[in-house]
């Protein structure tokens, strides 16, 4: 009898467990499918403590990265020494590694090990570095340590100076940070406005020192400080320091829940004895989404201050949509009413700085209308498998199940900054599983399931080559001949021209193609080394066909663009040797309205502008979702692929303004303009610096050059050239330099090895920096030769003349009259 009970007792205990089970998942686990997440974050922190402060938070690299291309940071240097703090440890580490690398970020200078003192919270070590260092000069430090049998690299810029005023700086970024901050500071804070009269500010997602007191002051939202990070120092000279701080916000909203945002502040502080000088400022300020707050009357969803340029798809007449805020990509599907954190690094604690480390992107590449998502995460790996490399992963998230599984992972060298850009020009998944993408000048082919690969094109520009959102492909290496692929079937198009005739490829529209043909005889090289190609018909082709012509006799077509579904021609007349702008079109092309979700913004008195989700008329936003997560898998092997070297990222300019890459410009008028505009530098692909703001004195000089007569007054660009070179410590003869294909700025650049500068067309108040820096440049007379430019001050310029073999000084005005008159031809240096 007692076994019968026992037995029944265990039977029922067996069924009660099963119950229990599918109870749990019928009731829970269908409304939360439990994130299976990446792996949390392992690898260690350094940070750099200078004057008593802590600056500089590193995170670490594995794997093999181009270290010239990282541009997170700056630390000053006094007397040789770099003090390094190590923080979030998973095991006991008892010494970092250095390596410093001369300006060119390759050249080794030293290294040296330095032993860890351990204290309560965190350990220390000052790194005494044994190289001699040049006051002002900047170098590239690389510091290891080793953990779990992985040595981890972490990189940060070196200055070495006696007069930083770095202190001072940061204590004046603090004190304007928390006055934005505390109510009652508005004294302090208007001081330094530039905010012109009836100014009205609207969002609180981008202030600047033009925006009003009460956007820099958070209008009323009363944010609290959850987390703020160690100041990041970007720039800094004897007396400008350039500076941005990182924290985690937070505020309750009208139900008493908690919204948290991530802001960066970025300051460029000029030090005097007797006062600070805020040059530039700015706020960017993202909230996280909460998923759950709605605004039935107007049909939309919450997402919250931030800025409009995020990533939108949505399919089933908005019914189903995908979405990218806060480097976290998101689906709602509208009928089961449920909400899915599809991706993120961040987790559920935003507070933890290597999780959200914003050094990566979310991109949608295609959505079906199941739901199902294809996608790609790229630049550094917060945690995971692939946790401190630099690449691309390519996932694919299935709706039906919640589950996202990762087709591929593909180290890059490349940096961040430098593939968002490329990035969002193409990338594609195809339903065959091949994976195409841009990245530095090249287009590539990846088939995810076997790792094979192939380049489709290198060494190509933005007039070579259009990838769409769709997967239409157009590549023009020939510029007599276009192929078009779609991607999606590999069904191709060929367009060719005469051979006196030029095509360029301009964009798609669906699956329409927009190019342009042109005469060979009409185009031009531009003084910045750069071609433009005047164009006399635009077409609009579809189905093999062209349907659309547009053109105007007498007129070129000097700029083409595709936006959405709309054409903008720039139409231009013949001047001399080059072209006269004289107006523009614009054409709508199938400009048809589609019920899909956009992105519109709501006021409220407290935030100002928020981000909405707006949906069409007949999907009603009545009820909060539900939350779900997703579960990931990753992919056990990277695919490594052979990268196409790109010639012509060297003679490119980049421009950084607020700490970030801003833009890539073939074209130093046009880099210097916007690094003047946003009080930033301008660097070449090895981060040299070109130009910056602010930087040059009243008066320069190059030294060490030596006076080189030309042989003829043909050769003078071949004299000025070896003067440079001779300066820099290039061993290189005459006849060498004479011999080299090419124009003057070619041989230059052969001989420069890439670093070789196009300044032509820009001002001489801005060509004297590379003298302030030591540096001298050549410029052409109106005659047709070339002089070395080596020294000025306000009102005079001096310069060695090959020809005569004399130097000279004279007035600065009528100087520069002179080359504007030869065409405002310089060249320049980096070093």
């Amino acid at each position: 009898m007692k076994q019968n009970k026992v037995i029944q007792i265990a039977i029922f205990g067996v069924i009660f467990l099963i119950s229990l089970f599918i109870w749990n998942y019928t009731l829970v686990g269908r409304n939360n499918q439990g994130v299976t997440e990446t792996q949390q974050p392992t690898f260690p922190l350094l940070t750099i403590s200078v004057d008593g402060k802590d600056i500089n938070e590193l995170h670490g690299y594995q794997g093999d990265v181009d270290a010239s291309l990282i541009r997170d940071s700056i630390t000053p240097v006094y007397e040789n020494q770099v003090k390094v703090i190590l923080k979030d440890a998973t095991e006991d580490i008892s010494v970092v590694s250095y390596k410093l690398y001369d300006t060119d970020n390759k050249t080794v200078l030293g290294n040296g090990d330095t032993a860890f003192h351990k204290g309560k919270e965190k350990s220390t070590a000052n790194i005494q570095i044994k190289e001699r260092l040049e006051n002002g000069k900047t170098y590239l430090m690389e510091l290891s340590v080793k953990q779990d049998n992985k040595t981890i690299r972490y990189f940060t810029r070196i200055i070495y100076g006696t007069s930083f005023h770095l202190k001072e700086c940061l204590n004046f970024a603090e004190k304007f940070h928390n006055a934005a901050l505390t109510e009652g500071n508005t004294e302090f804070i208007s001081q330094y406005l530039e905010t012109a009269e009836g100014t009205t500010s609207n969002n609180l997602s981008n202030v600047t020192l033009k925006s009003t007191q009460e956007a820099v002051s958070y209008a009323t939202l009363k944010p609290q400080v959850e987390s703020i990070y160690p100041a990041t120092v970007k720039e800094i000279s004897d007396n400008v320091t350039s500076v941005e701080l990182r924290y985690i916000l937070s505020a309750e909203n009208s139900d008493g829940t908690k919204q948290y945002y991530q802001a960066t502040e970025y300051f460029r502080i000029r030090y005097a004895k007797d006062r600070m000088y805020l040059l530039n400022y700015e706020r960017n300020m993202e909230a996280y989404m909460r998923y759950d707050t709605i605004d039935r009357s107007n049909n939309r969803i919450l997402l919250g201050i931030g800025s409009n340029q995020k990533q939108v798809v949505s399919k089933k007449g908005g019914k189903k949509v995908a979405f990218v805020v806060q480097d976290e990509l998101w689906y709602y599907d509208y009928q089961k009413s449920n909400m899915y954190k599809v991706f993120s690094f961040e987790g559920e604690d935003y507070r933890d700085s290597r999780n959200n480390y914003q050094k990566h992107d979310v991109q949608i590449m295609k959505m079906k209308s199941n739901g199902d998502i294809s996608f790609v995460v790229y630049g550094y790996m917060n945690r995971g498998k692939h946790e401190g490399n630099n690449g691309i992963a390519v996932y694919q998230f299935s709706a039906s199940d919640q589950r996202i599984e990762e087709l591929a992972f593909i180290p890059t060298k490349i940096q961040y900054d430098m593939m968002k850009n490329d990035i969002k020009k193409g990338a594609f998944l195809s339903d065959d599983g091949d994976f195409y993408f841009y990245l530095d000048g090249a287009v590539y082919q990846v088939d995810v399931e076997s790792g094979k690969s192939k380049i489709l094109a290198k060494n190509i520009t933005d007039d070579m080559t259009v990838i769409s959102d769709n997967g239409m492909l157009a590549l023009n290496q020939f510029k007599n001949k276009i192929k078009i692929i779609d991607l999606a079937t590999q069904k191709t198009d060929n367009i060719s021209c005469g051979k006196n005739e030029v095509l360029r490829p301009i964009g798609f529209i669906g699956k329409d193609f927009i190019y342009g043909i042109g005469e060979k005889s009409e185009i031009v090289r531009q003084k910045d080394g750069s071609y433009l190609y005047p164009l006399t018909k635009v077409f609009i082709r579809s189905n093999k066909k062209n349907v659309k012509t547009y053109g105007e006799d007498g007129t070129y077509i000097t700029d083409a663009n595709v936006d959405s579904t709309t054409i903008s021609l720039t139409h231009s007349r013949k001047s001399g040797k080059g072209y006269k702008k004289v107006n523009e079109s614009y054409i709508r092309y199938k400009d048809k309205k589609e019920n899909k979700v956009v992105l519109e913004y709501g006021y409220t008195g407290t935030r100002l502008n928020q981000l909405y989700l707006g949906f069409p008329e007949d999907v009603y936003i009545q009820t909060r979702p539900d939350y779900l997560s997703t579960n990931v898998e990753e992919a056990d092997n990277d695919t490594e692929i052979t990268f196409a070297e790109n010639d012509n990222k060297y003679n490119d300019a980049y421009v950084y303004t607020g700490g970030k890459l801003s833009g890539i410009y073939s074209n130093m008028k046009d880099a210097i303009k916007v690094a003047e505009q946003g009080g930033g530098v301008v660097v070449n692909y090895n981060q040299m610096y070109l130009w910056e703001k602010g930087i040059a004195q009243n008066y320069g000089k190059a030294s060490n050059i030596p006076m080189i007569k030309a042989e003829n007054k043909d050769e003078t660009d071949i004299a000025c050239i070896l003067m440079m070179a001779k300066a820099d410590g290039i061993d290189i003869s005459y006849n060498k330099i004479k011999k080299m294909s090419g124009s003057t700025y070619d041989k230059l650049n052969k001989v420069f090895k890439h670093r070789a500068v196009n300044y032509s067309d820009c001002s001489i108040d801005d060509i004297v920096y590379v003298i302030s820096k030591g540096r001298s440049f050549m410029a052409q007379r109106k005659d047709g030769t070339f002089i070395v430019v080596m020294s000025y001050n306000q009102t005079d310029l001096r310069y060695y003349d090959p020809l005569t073999g004399k130097s000279v000084k004279t007035n600065r005005k009528k100087l520069e009259n002179e080359f504007k008159q030869a065409g405002s031809v310089y060249y320049g240096y980096a070093n």
